[in-house]
């Protein structure tokens, strides 16, 4: 990519260029690249653009430049000699089908990222002297960390989603639900609990420690709490949850903090069970829970004896 910044063309064009004024390439093999390059054009043209116009045939070539640009310099590593000999020995489509196998493997990142992507991304026109590897890197970069988020999410679900997992591409949406499941998580393990899932009774449990307990327990405790969430996590996934500023739990500290208003804004933060969120607002009259604790309420309705 040097010299495509020094001399401001694509290096492909370059190489090509300088192949031909060097004699390194026969005026029979410029027609045929120049043929290739036109045929390949008008197919990605008819492919995946509207109607054929000018300026779609333009694009056209501009995709077919930047992918046969893209693959040439991932195949040469950015050496010139080393360019011209591919171009000579291999074919400026073997070039491209190169670029086009890095496009495509885009797919193996997730289906629906690479429907997102626009081949378009992947114009290049012939004043463009920009690194088109360091763009192909950070699209792939920005998918393998979609990626992750979403199995990051389905592993954590797969645990403490205490209704139906409903999966969405939103990674906004993907964040806040994954903070609620690892706000349940610590506050469980706040109360003493090896289970994975809120009731009622233990609902109410967590809202009698936090507003009853001494502060500087609480956080002490949370502190261990956090951390052995953390140490279950795979260290990939707890790496990248730390990038997303999710391990620091920032809003159930400072609910905690505030503690007179706990009871009022902790069912935001939490994955509670449809019939906990149904008790909290009186949904039921007598606060049925789809059997969440029947054993606590079997308990209260037998004679004690």
């Amino acid at each position: 990519m040097k010299i495509a910044e020094l001399r401001n063309h694509p290096f492909l064009l370059l190489v090509l260029k300088d192949g031909e004024s060097e004699g390194y390439f026969t005026p029979e093999y410029m027609h045929k690249a120049k043929q290739q390059l036109s045929d390949m054009s008008l197919r990605i043209a008819s492919d995946n653009l509207s109607i054929i116009y000018a300026d779609q045939i333009r694009k056209g070539c501009e995709i077919v430049l930047g992918m046969s640009n893209l693959g040439l310099l991932d195949l040469c590593d950015n050496d010139t000699e080393k360019a011209k000999e591919i171009l000579q020995t291999q074919g400026i489509v073997y070039c491209f089908r190169a670029g086009w196998a890095k496009y495509a493997k885009l797919k193996e990142i997730s289906p629906s990222y690479f429907e997102e992507v626009s081949i378009t991304n992947y114009a290049l026109s012939v004043n463009d002297t920009f690194d088109i590897r360091l763009m192909h890197n950070a699209i792939e970069k920005t998918g393998n960390e979609s990626a992750m988020l979403l199995n990051i999410y389905k592993s954590i679900a797969s645990v403490y989603c205490a209704n139906t997992i409903l999966v969405d591409n939103d990674e906004d949406i993907l964040q806040f639900e994954i903070q609620k499941f690892l706000n349940s998580a610590v506050t469980l393990l706040l109360i003493d609990t090896d289970k994975k899932k809120y009731t009622n009774s233990l609902y109410e449990e967590l809202i009698s420690y936090l507003t009853t307990s001494d502060q500087v327990d609480i956080f002490d405790k949370l502190e261990t709490c956090i951390e052995n969430i953390s140490k279950q996590l795979p260290v990939a996934a707890r790496n990248y949850l730390d990038e997303l500023n999710l391990l620091e739990f920032s809003d159930l500290k400072g609910l905690i903090e505030q503690q007179m208003d706990i009871s009022i804004f902790i069912p935001d933060i939490l994955e509670l069970p449809v019939s906990v969120m149904n008790e909290l607002h009186d949904d039921f009259d007598g606060g049925y829970d789809f059997h969440a604790d029947d054993d606590e309420d079997l308990a209260y309705l037998l004679d004690d004896k």
